[in-house]
């Protein structure tokens, strides 16, 4: 007799719908599937009926984050264990009476609906590239406990031959099933289909290039005064190519002289990423989320499925090609390769005379354009391939966005040569990734099977909306405002129906 566990979940893919949070919750079901093989006779003799007393059946979902890097070394973390027991009560008795000299097996199918955690992290890979895939990683996991029950003991089979030797409770296990971890936003609401612009004020004292490329007597009061504030979307979606930046600049408190010694040459502008690597879980994230305590971390409780390099660690036979450090990171360009990121200021630079008119110098100078981004990587490192990612953040691995955004000024002095100064500013940036748009209708698909069977499938899962996407976290139902109500009509009465005076006299006459 064979009992073998295999983990069906509705999908392998589940959707985590706007920002992490520790309050949110997403539902991960399907069923665990539990098959028993019919013993083997002995001399091909009559088969007995194979009986089992299920007493446990849990299913855990679990996740963990490892990284390898040449500076850090190996590092791992238990992220969540989640289990649910599906034998409530008392054991549920298992049996393939009426078809022990069948063919197949019989099976019986165990139903789970698991709360998966709202703020844990996305799947993803990274670390060493030297090194088997590291990183982020989900699974779902069963075991069995059961009992085997005789019938008829005077039967002889190969189970009674060995039943001395084994024991009377038995445990099995299915084998892990993996499970990714996507998080989403809404798309903007409107028909741009754009996420809106932030604004954002600079400081041009604070940010003001310290070393001078020209002289030392920097006019600091005159560039310090001018106003500068730069607009970039609120987030950007994977699959943009191009990232529109708007730059304005005004000069309302330099007198008339001032502004004819100022000049904008060009301005440059770089969208950064920058990944950073850790051993140690980061504090801040472990202080804004529930990470398993250190008594469930490895090597306390070591992980379901680690990283061939952790026997290695647990020996000490693991060293770091370079002296050990906390974290380690690495920062590029995602501007396509042939894209510099520089802009040169048509004219002679000089943006703030175009009238002395007082009314005129409220005018904001702007300057739009659309940042390219690169599609594929180019440059590869220690990490492997430079490849774009969403912004995330996990216990042992960041990805953040910034824009860097450096203006060039130039200022006229009497018989000198110019001063130049450059204002160099970050924007932070972020990467999302978008939902898809959902299929016109639910409905069913049929497919014909080899064994001449039809399966019906339905697309019910993929095609209801999360609940985040309904409610507010309060409960309240959400409101799509974008979109108007009807326009109010009267209700129009037919001629036909209208009541008519003269005829109605004219019956009551006639009843008279």
């Amino acid at each position: 007799m064979v009992v073998v566990l295999d983990i069906r979940p509705f999908s392998d893919t589940l959707f985590m719908y706007g920002e992490a949070s520790s309050s949110s919750a997403f539902s991960l079901a399907g069923h665990v599937n539990i098959s028993i093989a019919p013993p083997k006779s002995f001399l091909n003799r009559s088969r007995s009926t194979t009986r089992l007393l299920l007493r446990s059946l849990v299913i855990t979902f679990e996740g963990q984050s490892e990284v390898i890097t040449p500076v850090t070394g190996y590092a791992p973390v238990r992220l969540c264990s989640v289990s649910q027991e599906l034998v409530c009560g008392d054991p549920i008795e298992l049996s393939n009476e009426g078809l022990e000299y069948s063919a197949s097996t019989c099976s019986w199918n165990a139903v789970f609906d698991i709360r998966v955690p709202g703020w844990l992290p996305v799947t993803s890979t990274y670390g060493d590239a030297d090194f088997e895939e590291t990183g982020t990683r989900y699974a779902l996991y069963a075991t069995a406990t059961y009992v085997h029950l005789e019938d008829d003991p005077s039967s002889f089979s190969w189970l009674n031959f060995c039943a001395p030797l084994c024991s009377r409770s038995r445990i099995v296990d299915a084998p892990q099933c993996p499970v990714t971890l996507r998080r989403v936003i809404e798309p903007p609401p409107g028909p741009s289909g754009s996420f809106p612009l932030a604004m954002y004020v600079v400081d041009t004292q604070k940010e003001l290039d310290d070393t001078p490329e020209g002289s030392s007597t920097t006019p600091f009061d005159v560039l310090g005064k001018v106003e500068v504030v730069a607009c970039t979307p609120t987030a950007v979606s994977m699959g943009e190519t191009s990232l529109p930046f708007t730059l304005r600049l005004r000069a309302k408190d330099l007198t008339h002289s001032e502004r004819e010694c100022l000049r904008l040459t060009e301005f440059s502008v770089d969208i950064k990423q920058v990944e950073v690597y850790r051993n140690t879980t980061s504090e801040d994230y472990a202080g804004d989320f529930p990470i398993p305590s250190q008594r469930h971390q490895p090597p306390n409780e070591p992980l379901r499925s680690h990283h061939p390099v952790h026997t290695l660690c647990s020996v000490d036979a693991f060293q770091t090609a370079q002296p050990p450090r906390s974290s380690v990171g690495r920062s590029f360009s995602l501007l396509p390769e042939n894209s510099s990121g520089r802009y040169v200021i048509g004219g002679d630079g000089r943006i703030f005379t175009n009238s002395n008119n007082p009314a005129s110098l409220l005018e904001w100078y702007i300057l739009d354009v659309d940042i390219p981004i690169a599609v594929e990587p180019y440059e590869v490192d220690w990490a492997g391939p430079c490849v774009r990612r969403m912004t995330e953040s996990s216990p042992l691995f960041s990805v953040r966005h910034t824009l860097s955004v450096s203006i060039q000024c130039a200022y006229d002095l009497p018989e000198k040569a110019p001063v130049c100064r450059r204002l160099h500013f970050l924007l932070p940036l972020q990467q999302v990734c978008l939902l898809s748009p959902r299929p016109p209708s639910a409905g069913y698909h049929i497919s014909d099977t080899s064994s001449g069977e039809t399966q019906l499938e339905t697309s019910f899962a993929q095609s209801l909306p999360a609940y985040s996407q309904l409610f507010h976290q309060n409960g309240e139902r959400k409101i799509d405002f974008s979109i108007p109500l009807p326009l109010y009509r009267p209700p129009s009465i037919p001629v036909s129906q209208s009541p008519d005076p003269s005829t109605s006299s004219q019956k009551d006459d006639s009843s008279n």
